[in-house]
C-alpha cells in the first residue's frame, strides 16, 4: 500500500455514495436509540440539507481515496471560513469493507490533512458516534482530541 491519492468524486460515484451514506448514517442513528424508520428519515433529511446541490454544493468536497487502481474509501468534508481562517469538518470518512484493517483509514486521514493544508485550513473537526470505539481510537492516534460530548436520555419506554 502506498500513499492514497484523493480524486474528486464523479457524478456516477456520487449517486451510489449518496444512497450508501444515507443507509450508513441511518444505521448509526439507529444505534443511538432512534427507530430504524425515524433514523432513515433523519439521515435522508440531513443529507439533503447538507448537500442540496450534490457535488456542486459550495464549500463541500467529496473525494474518493485511491491506492493505484484500488478504490479504498471516500471522504466528505466541508470547508468554511471563520474569523481565524478556514476550518474543515469531516461529515463522512469511509473505508470499504474489503480493505479495512490494512492501514487505509490512517492513509485517507493523512491525505485529508494534506489537502486541508493545501486549502489553508487551520483545524479539522469531526463527529464520532459513541458506539464506534475503533474510529475513536484511530482519530485519537491521528492527533484529534475530544472537545465535547453529546448525551441523550430516552423518555420513551
Amino acid at each position: 500500500m502506498g500513499a492514497l491519492r484523493l480524486e474528486p468524486m464523479t457524478h456516477e460515484q456520487f449517486r451510489s455514495y449518496r444512497e450508501e451514506t444515507v443507509r450508513s448514517y441511518a444505521a448509526d442513528l439507529a444505534g443511538t436509540g432512534l427507530t430504524p424508520e425515524d433514523a432513515l428519515i433523519q439521515a435522508e433529511q440531513s443529507t439533503a440539507t447538507l448537500l442540496p446541490d450534490g457535488l456542486a454544493t459550495p464549500g463541500h468536497h467529496l473525494w474518493t481515496g485511491w491506492d493505484g487502481d484500488l478504490e479504498a474509501g471516500v471522504l466528505w468534508m466541508r470547508v468554511r471560513t471563520e474569523a481565524d481562517g478556514p476550518h474543515a469538518f469531516i461529515f463522512d470518512f469511509f473505508i470499504h469493507e474489503a480493505v479495512r484493517r490494512k492501514g487505509y483509514g490512517r492513509e485517507l486521514m493523512r491525505a485529508a490533512e494534506a489537502r486541508c493544508r493545501e486549502l489553508g485550513v487551520v483545524s479539522i473537526g469531526l463527529h464520532v458516534f459513541a458506539h464506534n470505539p475503533g474510529a475513536h481510537a484511530l482519530y485519537e492516534q491521528m492527533g484529534f482530541r475530544t472537545t465535547s460530548y453529546n448525551m441523550a436520555k430516552s423518555l420513551v419506554p
